[in-house]
């Protein structure tokens, strides 16, 4: 009677000590827009069209906000300028709430560095979600 009353108190032992189960949890599509000046330069113009694209095809970790919603992240490209051997600088900001951080984005192809933008912009938004907001 004491073997049993020992092995199941060392079973509610384990049993209390052992690490919680991983827990995976679902992320949710954050509304998002990309937003460019409708009389910008070509060059803007063709950074919305692949933002756009390949945020899109991001359906896990996004979803396009639609006219008259109000997205919860807005991706703002402002320019395109040009940068040392070749590159071409993006300048834009990422908004969140209240919180905005302007970026200069380096790039040689608008195509690929947008599809490489987007796989991205989740870690940032979440980043930003998760800072203090002093500023």
């Amino acid at each position: 009677m004491t073997a049993t009353l020992a092995l199941a108190s060392l079973l509610a032992l384990q049993s209390s000590t052992a690490p919680a189960p991983v827990v995976a949890v679902k992320v949710v599509p954050m509304s998002v827009r990309v937003q460019a000046d409708p009389k910008a330069d070509a060059a803007v113009r063709a950074w919305d069209k692949e933002l756009r694209a390949a945020l899109e095809a991001r359906k896990d970790e996004f979803r396009l906000a639609g006219p008259g919603d109000k997205p919860e992240f807005l991706v703002r490209i402002d320019s395109v300028g040009k940068g040392e051997g070749g590159a071409s600088i993006l300048n834009g900001a990422l908004v969140l709430g209240k919180t905005t951080r302007p970026f200069a984005y380096g790039f040689t192809d608008v195509k690929v560095q947008a599809q490489a933008l987007a796989r991205n912009l989740r870690k940032y938004a979440d980043q930003m979600k998760t800072a203090p907001t002093g500023r």
